[in-house]
C-alpha cells in the first residue's frame, strides 16, 4: 500500500513538472547578460531568458542582470578623456553587441546592433542596426526606448536617431514574400580590427532564394569620433542557376523623439522634402530625415532638429531612394502627397531588380549616421564620409 502511494506521488509529481514544463519557456545562451523572467505569450505562463531585448522589456517581473562572461569581445575604457574614444561589446556566438563613441565634452553616439526582435517576432544575429543596451551595461535605462537603435546623448537627454532596420531580399518570383535578416542561417561574427580608434566587425551568412543557395557577408567600420557607421554588404550565388532578387534598405526612425514620426521631413543637400518623393540617385548621393516640422501637415518648428542620413557612392548608388509615409516606395510624384503619417514616415533604399548569376557577387556600400548641423541656419549637414572623397 505505501509503495503504491509512493509512486502515485511520484507519478502525481511528475505530471505538474510536465504540465509545468509545457508553461515555462527557456530562452538561454552560453553567453548570460543576466538572468530575466518575463510574463510568458502565447499560452505560457513565464519565459526564463538570458537577456532583455527592448521589445520585451514590458514583459519583464524580476532582473539579475551580469556582465556577460563568454564569447564577447570587450574593449578598453576610454583613457584618453581629451579625444573621443570607443568602447563597445561584442558577442561572437549570437552576433549582438553595440558600439558607443564619447566624446571630450560627455556626448555619446550609441550604435546597437543585432539587439532586437523583428516583425516576425525573432532576433537577427549579425551586423543589423537595431535594439538596445544590455541592462548590465551604465547607460541603460529601463524603458527608455529613447536611446534604442542609433541614439545620440548631448549630455542632457537620449535623442533617436534611427530605429531598428527594416530590410530584406524580395524574390521577382515571389514579390510579396520578404527574406528578413532574422530568416537567414548565422554562419559566425569576428572583430577583424581594434585598434582603439577603427573598430571593424563581420558576420556571415546564408539564405536560400527560390531553391538558390546564397552567402551573404555584411561588414562595419567605425572610427571613433564619426557620427556615422560604413555598411558592406555582399551577396553572392552559390547555386548553379540564376536568381533574379531585389534587396530593400530603410526605416521609420522616428528621428528626435521614439515613437513618433511627428516633425519627420526629408532632406538632402539645401532642400527640405515635405512630400512623398523619389529621388534621382545619379545626381544625388544621399538622403535624410528631418525632425523639424513640416507645414503641409499643420505642424510648427518645435522639434528637436535631430536629423539622420543615408549615403552611397556613386559607383554604387541604389536604384531607387525615397521618403513616404510607409514603406515600399509606390510614389504618385503628381500627386504630392505631403509627409503626414503619425508614426511610419518612412526613408528607403531599393537595390535591383537584378539577376545574379551563378558565382557571381553583388556588393554595395551605405553610410547610416547622424548629420551634423549649420551654425547659423540650423539646416543638416552631411558629414564627410570615405564613400566620396
Amino acid at each position: 500500500m505505501k509503495q503504491r502511494l509512493l509512486l502515485f506521488i511520484a507519478a502525481t509529481l511528475l505530471a505538474c513538472i510536465a504540465v509545468v514544463a509545457t508553461k515555462i519557456e527557456f530562452n538561454f545562451d552560453p553567453s548570460i547578460e543576466g538572468f530575466f523572467i518575463l510574463r510568458g505569450e502565447k499560452g505560457r505562463w513565464l519565459e526564463l531568458t538570458d537577456d532583455l531585448v527592448p521589445e520585451d522589456a514590458s514583459r519583464l517581473l524580476w532582473a539579475m542582470p551580469r556582465y556577460p562572461f563568454k564569447n564577447t569581445v570587450t574593449s578598453s575604457s576610454c583613457v584618453k578623456p581629451s579625444q573621443p574614444c570607443i568602447d563597445f561589446r561584442w558577442n561572437k556566438s549570437r552576433g549582438r553587441g553595440f558600439i558607443r563613441n564619447t566624446w571630450p565634452d560627455g556626448s555619446k553616439l550609441v550604435i546597437n546592433l543585432g539587439r532586437f526582435k523583428d516583425s516576425n517576432g525573432k532576433y537577427p544575429s549579425g551586423i543589423f542596426i537595431g535594439g538596445g543596451l544590455p541592462p548590465s551595461d551604465p547607460d541603460y535605462q529601463f524603458m527608455n526606448n529613447e536611446e534604442t537603435g542609433m541614439t545620440y546623448f548631448d549630455g542632457r537627454r537620449w535623442y533617436h536617431v534611427w530605429c531598428n532596420s527594416n530590410e530584406g531580399l524580395v524574390s521577382l518570383r515571389r514579390p510579396f514574400l520578404v527574406s528578413y535578416p532574422s530568416d537567414w542561417h548565422f554562419k559566425g561574427s569576428w572583430v577583424r580590427e581594434n585598434n582603439g580608434r577603427d573598430l571593424t566587425i563581420e558576420s556571415r551568412h546564408s539564405v536560400t532564394l527560390d531553391g538558390i543557395p546564397l552567402d551573404v557577408r555584411r561588414i562595419l567600420f567605425y572610427t571613433a569620433g564619426t557620427s556615422y557607421v560604413i555598411l558592406e554588404t555582399e551577396f553572392t550565388n552559390r547555386g548553379k542557376a540564376p536568381v533574379a532578387f531585389q534587396y530593400m534598405y530603410g526605416d521609420e526612425p522616428w528621428v528626435g523623439d521614439f515613437g513618433s514620426s511627428a516633425g519627420d521631413v526629408g532632406w538632402m543637400e539645401r532642400e527640405l522634402i515635405l512630400t512623398e518623393r523619389e529621388i534621382d540617385t545619379q545626381k544625388h548621393t544621399y538622403l535624410g530625415m528631418f525632425d523639424y516640422g513640416n507645414e503641409l501637415a499643420g505642424e510648427d518648428h518645435n522639434f528637436t532638429g535631430i536629423a539622420n542620413f543615408l549615403e552611397w557612392p556613386k559607383d554604387e548608388r541604389p536604384d531607387k531612394a525615397y521618403v513616404s509615409n510607409f514603406s515600399g516606395g509606390v510614389i504618385n510624384p503628381a500627386k504630392n502627397v505631403p509627409l503626414v503619417s503619425p508614426n511610419n514616415r518612412f526613408i528607403g533604399l531599393q537595390y535591383g531588380p537584378f539577376m545574379l548569376k551563378a558565382g557571381d557577387t553583388f556588393g554595395f556600400s551605405i553610410a547610416v549616421g547622424m548629420a551634423e548641423h549649420d551654425q547659423k541656419t540650423g539646416f543638416p549637414i552631411k558629414p564627410h564620409t570615405e564613400l566620396n572623397p
